[in-house]
């Protein structure tokens, strides 16, 4: 457990706090003169080290104390210490925590719609995808049966959007796509259902699994690669197994938001409501860059241990024409996937499109044609 704050709780009065339970209790003393001291528990099961963590989740909770003059302070767990991915959810909901990383993606039972995001894309990057997630999540426009995106999805939390990963690619211990018939029986770990429609498209063999259990997996030889952004190696150690990549295809963003139960939030002062609100605009835009700034460190260091990365457009054309079979596929299939189940899919991906042009991005010629 690490604390933030400028102001520390003498040991007595910490342990109070914990015998009280979570749900933060509040307790006085710490803040402006008057006022009660709000003790919020933060957590996440991915690293410490993770850039969802390190570079938006932590500025944000400095931001929070210091706009309230230290009447919010946190308690912090990280790697999977108090809560694990992808439980950060419901550990929000049963009051386990106060405030979390949310994955959403990994619970497609849960969170159908959030997928979206990880659809193939002609050309995006981490600024595009982030300013497009963060216009879905605060679009007030009607998806289905009077309710937004955000309604229809996390109805029952307070959601600060934070930036998504940088676009994922393709990267193995060491296999090389060369011809079509090194794509086709590769097995990948594949993230979302969405990558496992485009698995069955090319051949490829999916294995689904959280990304905290990748590394033991490849280790141990269980499938060869993964789709995966680069930026987000150092969070997992992936810099020490991943010998080849394929970049130049955009296998869309993996994305998160802040979290907090819609209850829990309810329970605040206006001013710190207002305090959090703030300081989620203020550190969105560096939590973004950190992600290309991670990969610009990365990519070199791994070229020195014997990494490669290849242009996708180095390729031969036969193996570019298999990769790119299924790209408008996968979006049909994924819009009549969410249809089956009484969803709003074909108005979901069409949204999507649309804030993606509006931020740069670029989506497959049959998506645009989509009325």
């Amino acid at each position: 457990m690490k604390k933030y704050g400028s102001r520390y709780l003498a040991a007595g009065a910490a342990m109070t706090l914990l015998l009280a339970g979570c749900g933060g209790g509040d307790s006085a003393g710490g803040g402006a003169e008057g006022e009660e001291t709000i003790t919020l528990r933060a957590a996440t099961g991915l690293s410490a080290q993770h850039a969802w963590w390190e570079a938006s989740m932590v500025p944000w909770m400095e931001r929070v104390e210091e706009l309230t003059d230290g009447q919010v302070e946190f308690e912090t767990f990280t790697g999977g210490e108090l809560v694990s991915v992808p439980d950060e959810g419901d550990a929000l909901q049963t009051g386990t925590v106060d405030v979390a990383l949310v994955l959403p993606i990994y619970q497609p039972d849960q969170f159908p719609m959030a997928e979206v995001t990880m659809l193939p894309l002609n050309h995006s990057d981490t600024i595009i995808a982030s300013n497009a997630w963060k216009n879905l999540l605060e679009s007030e426009e009607e998806l289905a049966d009077g309710q937004t995106y955000t309604e229809m999805q996390f109805g029952d939390f307070k959601v600060f959007p934070v930036s998504t990963t940088q676009e994922y690619s393709i990267s193995t211990t060491g296999h090389e796509f060369n011809t079509v018939s090194d794509i086709e029986g590769t097995s990948l770990r594949t993230p979302s259902r969405i990558h496992e429609i485009y698995a069955s498209k090319t051949g490829i063999n999916s294995v689904t699994m959280p990304a905290v259990e990748i590394y033991d997996a490849l280790s141990r030889g269980t499938f060869e690669g993964a789709f995966y952004s680069i930026a987000d190696w150092t969070g997992y150690g992936f810099q020490d197994l991943f010998t080849y990549t394929l970049t130049g295809i955009n296998f869309g963003h993996f994305n998160a938001f802040i979290g907090m139960s819609q209850s829990r939030w309810d329970e605040l002062p206006e001013n710190v409501q207002e305090a959090m609100e703030q300081a989620n605009d203020e550190i969105f835009e560096a939590g973004a860059q950190e992600w290309i700034d991670r990969a610009e460190t990365i990519i070199p260091d791994n070229e020195e241990n014997g990494g490669k990365f290849v242009e996708f457009n180095e390729l031969d054309q036969e193996v570019q024409d298999h990769f790119n079979t299924g790209i408008e596929d996968t979006w049909t299939d994924y819009a009549n996937l969410l249809e089956d189940n009484g969803l709003p899919g074909n108005d979901l991906v069409k949204m999507w499109r649309d804030l993606l042009i509006e931020e740069g991005g670029e989506v497959p010629d049959a998506i645009m044609d989509l009325e």
